[in-house]
């Protein structure tokens, strides 16, 4: 995922005619100075998928983490003294998520 950027300074640009850092070309109105100060800008250009994962990003940024239905439906069937516990899936998601950690530190 290439990012370019192009023209960066620590310097900001300012419209003031007075105060602009810019050099001037010669010949050239204080204006025009301006002018090419603002336009020299940091910028960053963007690849197509660089643009669309921050679209992905955003969207999803939007949904809710937790599935608020679910965890009523849970809460109302612990309530009731419905709720099974599958013992094997929870012993499978242990291990997995032990082998997970395990895999990260290596």
């Amino acid at each position: 995922m290439p990012i370019n950027i192009k023209n960066t300074t620590t310097k900001t640009a300012t419209t003031s005619k007075s105060s602009s850092s810019a050099p001037k070309a010669k010949g050239s109105k204080s204006s025009t100075s301006s002018t090419t100060s603002q336009n020299n800008a940091d910028s960053i250009n963007l690849t197509d998928t660089a643009s669309q994962l921050q679209q992905i990003e955003q969207s999803l940024s939007d949904i809710p983490i937790i599935d608020n239905a679910k965890v009523d439906s849970i809460g109302q069937s612990i309530k009731d003294g419905n709720y099974q516990i599958n013992n094997e899936k929870v012993a499978d998601r242990i291990i997995q998520s032990e082998s997970t950690i395990s895999n990260l530190k290596k």
